[in-house]
Order: structure tokens, then sequence, then C-alpha cells
């Protein structure tokens, strides 16, 4: 199974989290693309899953060289 980078799921958090506290027309339209893609990158189906899920998956470390990865991927 794939896994989404650590890195990418902390920065969609960050930017959720950035623009959940906005309350304009574009904020909320990005804030639904970015909902969206939460969901798509946890496999869930709603927001609170996908944001659940991504708190876990962010904590993952970060493979650093290829002997990580072989292991991460085993």
């Amino acid at each position: 199974m794939l896994m989404p980078s650590p890195i990418v799921v902390r920065s969609l958090l960050a930017r959720y989290a950035s623009l959940a506290g906005q309350d304009s027309a574009a904020a909320r339209q990005e804030l639904e693309q970015v909902s969206y893609t939460l969901c798509v990158t946890t496999a869930t189906t709603t927001i609170e899953d996908a944001l659940a899920a991504a708190e876990v998956l962010a904590e993952r470390e970060v493979p650093t060289g290829r002997q990580e990865m072989s292991t991460a991927a085993a």
C-alpha cells in the first residue's frame, strides 16, 4: 500500500488549519479543495476521518536514505 509522505500530509494539515479560520468565498473554495485532497490522500470519505488519519500519518518520520526507504517498504 502506498503511504503519503509525512511532509505532504503536514503541509495539507497546515493549509487546512489556515483556511478553516477564514470567511471568504475564495478561502471556502480552497478549503473544499484541501479537504478533498486530505480525503483522497488518507483514503477516507469524511473530513473528520481524514483529519484524524492525517494526524497519525504526519507523526511518521521521513525516510532519509535508501536503507530506511527499503525497510519502510517491507
